[in-house]
């Protein structure tokens, strides 16, 4: 029997009084005053005690901390933003596991259906408002996770805008060899809602840093071992699902995170947004907490297809900081985004705003048109627990046959969860795996 319609309209109110309530807070403001707090030189001789004072009450394990004297560290920033020892974080093994990108607990995990993700039980958000759409949906079944795709119009390798010396040409040649022979194009197509429309006055800019040359040959490798172009359609045919992880960083959790496969970034998206708490409680009781957030979006690709990386901020958090990105910097202390005055702008007009600003990062490889990130290779990081939420296409199985014997719900092959809900998991460790590949 369904909730009578009393409830539901009770329930519906609350939730609305709550995001109003949260609205009112100035917690961008807060966060830039946190911001400066942090950045405060502390005095000497109180280094030490006060970090250990932290390391106890949010659980910090100093004995793996990079440089162990805590006088180098001036502020509290700098000791949030720490590095961690050589082989403090091992990555397993297994070259077919999605590794976990950070520190932190699983809050949530599963398979996207009718493209919505769970944030917590009974309470969704759309894949769409997470992501983003470059134009409306208008497709009469947004069930469909063939919606999300659109294969590009060219196939072919396109010029870059980079510059590369003399020296890199054997790069390039082999990026066009490897293209050639595994037929996967190096645009990342729309990947919301179709193609984008051109909108007069606007831009997307190029954010591009160059990648390692160790990163570039690694991605080629990996990408070379798919048995479809990266952008194929997510139909029953080729038997690829969409799948999502959610790792919530507490304050006492290392806060960088890393690659957690071998992938290309072709793009990414900072949504303004706002800076709620992401505390598990926060997430039962505010409903779409991660598509209010303020989050960075980067898009792209790895061996089974879609690979979405997506860092959310948090209140006291608001920099979300992407090493290969040369202008992000969220909710900075001094100066807005793009995104921030694109959405200010707007709201001054009186007009709707699509919620964040795009950056390219297609002059990183002439060939791969993004930047290629190595497993474990370090990202980015939070100035302080926040979240990260990966959606990924990957291989969904086979069921058995009656010959093969009865397995009960169990598909052989395909993708296979190695973690439970409320886990804790370092960076590194298996989030799960492709069986077969």
């Amino acid at each position: 029997m369904g909730l009578p319609i009393e409830t539901i309209k009770d329930d519906l109110k609350r939730e609305k009084g709550q995001v109003q309530v949260m609205s009112t807070l100035p917690l961008k403001a807060m966060s830039r005053i946190w911001g400066r707090f942090n950045e405060l030189e502390i005095p000497y001789y109180l280094r030490v005690p006060g970090f250990k004072l932290y390391s106890f009450i949010f659980g910090v394990n100093l004995s793996e901390v990079a440089e162990p004297d805590l006088h180098v560290y001036p502020n509290l920033a700098s000791f949030f933003y720490r590095t961690l020892k050589p082989g403090a974080r091992p990555l397993h093994p297994n070259p077919n596991a999605l590794l976990s990108p950070s520190d932190g607990r699983i809050l949530q995990f599963g398979v996207i259906e009718s493209g919505e993700v769970e944030q917590v039980k009974g309470m969704t958000y759309s894949l769409d408002a997470l992501l983003g759409t470059s134009k409306p949906a208008t497709t009469p079944n947004p069930a469909d996770p063939s919606n999300i795709f659109t294969p590009p119009q060219d196939t072919k390798p396109k010029q870059s805008k980079a510059r590369y010396s003399d020296g890199d040409e054997e790069i390039i040649k082999q990026d066009e060899k490897f293209a050639t022979v595994n037929g996967i194009s190096y645009t990342l197509p729309n990947l919301l809602s179709g193609p984008p429309q051109e909108q007069p006055g606007k831009s997307t800019s190029d954010a591009s840093t160059t990648p390692k040359a160790a990163s570039e040959a690694e991605v080629r490798a990996d990408l070379a071992l798919g048995e479809k172009p990266w952008y194929s359609r997510l139909t029953s045919e080729n038997k690829t699902a969409l799948y999502y992880v959610v790792v919530y960083l507490a304050p006492g959790d290392y806060h960088r995170f890393h690659s957690p496969t071998a992938w290309v970034v072709e793009k990414r998206r900072h949504f303004a947004g706002e800076l709620y708490s992401v505390s598990p409680y926060l997430q039962r009781t505010l409903p779409g907490l991660f598509v209010l957030n303020e989050r960075v979006v980067l898009l792209g690709r790895w061996r089974w297809g879609f690979f979405s990386y997506i860092p959310v901020g948090a209140t006291n958090v608001g920099s979300i900081k992407i090493n290969f990105d040369r202008e992000l910097r969220t909710n900075s202390l001094t100066t807005d985004t793009a995104a921030d005055r694109a959405a200010d702008e707007a709201a001054k007009r009186g007009e709707s705003y699509s919620g964040f600003a795009e950056a390219t990062y297609e002059a990183a490889s002439p060939i791969l048109h993004g930047h290629a990130l190595r497993r474990g290779e370090e990202m980015g990081g939070f100035q302080l627990g926040s979240t990260v939420v990966l959606v990924f296409e990957a291989p969904k199985g086979e069921r058995p046959s009656l010959d093969e014997g009865w397995m009960g719900q169990k598909r052989k092959g395909g993708w296979n969860w190695a973690i439970e809900k409320g886990q804790r998991v370092k960076m590194g460790e298996q989030l799960g795996w492709v069986d077969g590949a």
